[in-house]
């Protein structure tokens, strides 16, 4: 009987010596997992004259991905640029890439295309492109302002910002103040706390103003 219970004692010790050696290893393993996080590099690369952002690090997948979309705009730009130097040598279409954001495994870059087709002066477009650095997948607008009741609180942040800088004697049309396009098409990019609508030139102010980038933090429409 003796013999019995030094045994139980025996196997109680080195079940528990193994479980404890157990944890040690697993947990640390969980921990690294769960704060590594997804970071890349930028830099901007040319095609034909053409900028576009160029990534490394990360995940393979994703930032093969990302590289062939954005480059793919600059293609598409040196492209547009040909043809409209066939029409007219004085004419092009030229573009411009810049990183708005990269934290937080997100990243927003903006393209700001010029085309110039004779007149006082060109026309602009913007194209904003926003991803999740560990999925790859695209982050449409309707990822943070998921309903009707949240875009009328998006509506009032913009509107209550471009009244502040009307009258601060920024050129901002008064009639466009509280009345401007808004949807889940819109162009915007993300910055650390929320998301920043962009403005083409004549949305909201004269051409000579650029584009209108308008901060809208999560605490104005996520509460």
């Amino acid at each position: 009987m003796m013999k019995y219970r030094t045994e139980r004692k025996k196997w109680r010790r080195i079940n528990y010596l193994l479980i404890t050696v157990l944890i040690a290893i697993i947990l640390p393993s969980s921990h690294v997992e769960a704060a590594s996080t997804i970071t890349v590099k930028t830099k901007v690369q040319y095609y034909k004259g053409q900028p576009y952002i160029h990534l490394t690090g990360g995940k393979k997948s994703v930032t093969d991905k990302l590289n062939k979309t954005f480059k793919l705009h600059a293609v598409k730009a040196a492209r547009l640029d040909k043809e409209e130097k066939k029409s007219n040598k004085n004419y092009f279409y030229i573009t411009m890439a810049s990183v708005k954001y990269n934290a937080k495994e997100k990243l927003s870059m903006v393209y700001e295309d010029h085309v110039y087709t004779g007149g006082a002066h060109g026309m602009d477009a913007t194209k904003s492109y926003n991803y999740d650095l560990r999925t790859g997948k695209e982050l449409k607008l309707s990822e943070y302002v998921k309903d009707d009741n949240q875009m009328e609180k998006v509506e009032k942040s913009i509107s209550n910002s471009l009244l502040a800088m009307y009258n601060a004697g920024v050129s901002i049309f008064e009639e466009n103040i509280y009345d401007f396009q808004l949807d889940q098409t819109s162009q915007f990019f993300l910055y650390d706390e929320g998301i920043v609508i962009r403005f083409h030139p004549y949305e909201v102010a004269p051409y000579a103003k650029g584009f209108v980038d308008i901060k809208v933090p999560f605490s104005k429409f996520t509460q």
